[in-house]
C-alpha cells in the first residue's frame, strides 16, 4: 500500500508531494523527478529552431524572439505557471532525480514498489509499462479536456481566443496522452486578470488533485466519465516557436490592459 509520485522540478510539485505524504500518513514511498534538460548553446538552439521552421522563416523568428523581451510578452508567459507556494522547503518523502522517467532503472524501481497509486504531474509522457506497475494511475493535466490536450493546452486556448475552455483536468492515465476517463475539471475564473486567473486556477486544481489522490488511495469510490479526444486540439512543442509565444504572451498583455480599464 504505497504511492509513487512522478513529476518534474518545481516548488509547487514539492509542496504537493509533501502534503500528499502527510495526508496519507507517510505513504508516498518515492518521488521520481525528471531532471530538466541542460541549457543548450546558441548554435544548438539555432539548429533546433531551424529544424522547426523553414530557413526563410528564421529572420522572422529572430525578430519575434527580440520582441518577446521588449514588450513584456515573455513575462506574461510565466502566468501559466503561477502558484501560491507555502510549506516545507525540502522534500519530506524520499525522492530520486533521473534523466528519464522511462528508463529501465526507473521501471524496475517502480515495479519493485508495486504502488497502489501512481500520481503523475508534469510534461513527461510515461511509457505504458510504467502505468501498468500500479493499481491506479492518475494525471493532472493543465488544460480542459477533451477540448485541449498536450503540454501546451491552455496556451493554445489563449492563442485561439477560446477563453471559455481555459482550465485543468484530473483524469486516469492511459497510454494515449490525456485520453483517460475524466475524474474532475476546473474552469478558469475569467473575472480575474490573467496573472490572478492562472494563479487561482492552479491553486484550486492542486487542492482538488490532492483531495482526489487521497480518496483514491483510501479506496473511496471516485467516479469518472469516459472522454473522446478525437476532436481535441493539440499544440505541439515543436510549434512553440518565438512567433507563437509572442502571440500568446501579447494576448495575455492585452487582457491585462482591458481588465484595468
Amino acid at each position: 500500500m504505497s504511492i509513487v509520485f512522478v513529476t518534474v522540478p518545481g516548488d509547487e510539485k514539492r509542496m504537493f508531494a509533501n502534503a500528499l505524504h502527510e495526508k496519507t500518513k507517510g505513504n508516498v514511498k518515492l518521488v521520481i523527478i525528471q531532471k530538466p534538460k541542460q541549457k543548450q548553446s546558441f548554435l544548438k538552439r539555432l539548429k533546433r529552431l531551424h529544424n522547426k521552421v523553414a530557413w526563410y522563416s528564421l529572420p522572422k523568428e529572430f525578430l519575434y524572439a527580440l520582441l518577446l523581451r521588449v514588450n513584456g510578452a515573455k513575462r506574461a508567459l510565466k502566468y501559466f505557471r503561477e502558484f501560491t507556494i507555502s510549506g516545507q522547503q525540502k522534500y519530506i518523502p524520499e525522492f530520486l532525480e533521473v534523466d528519464s522517467v522511462n528508463s529501465d532503472e526507473v521501471y524496475e524501481i517502480i515495479k519493485t514498489i508495486s504502488p497502489k497509486l501512481l500520481v503523475i504531474w508534469g510534461n513527461t509522457i510515461l511509457a505504458p509499462r510504467l502505468l501498468n506497475t500500479a493499481e491506479s494511475s492518475i494525471n493532472l493535466h493543465m488544460g480542459l479536456c477533451p477540448f485541449y490536450v498536450g503540454a501546451l493546452a491552455n496556451q493554445q486556448a489563449v492563442l485561439l481566443g477560446d477563453f471559455d475552455h481555459i482550465g485543468a483536468t484530473i483524469h486516469y492515465a492511459k497510454e494515449e496522452v490525456d485520453s483517460g476517463d475524466i475524474i474532475a475539471t476546473i474552469s478558469a475564473d475569467q473575472t480575474k486578470p490573467p496573472k490572478e486567473m492562472f494563479r487561482d486556477l492552479n491553486n484550486r486544481i492542486i487542492s482538488l488533485f490532492l483531495d482526489i489522490s487521497v480518496k483514491i488511495f483510501a479506496g473511496d469510490n471516485v467516479p469518472a466519465i469516459p472522454q473522446n479526444i478525437s476532436q481535441s486540439k493539440k499544440l505541439l512543442l515543436r510549434q512553440w516557436v518565438p512567433s507563437i509565444r509572442y502571440a500568446v504572451g501579447s494576448k495575455l498583455l492585452k487582457l491585462e490592459k482591458e481588465y484595468k480599464k
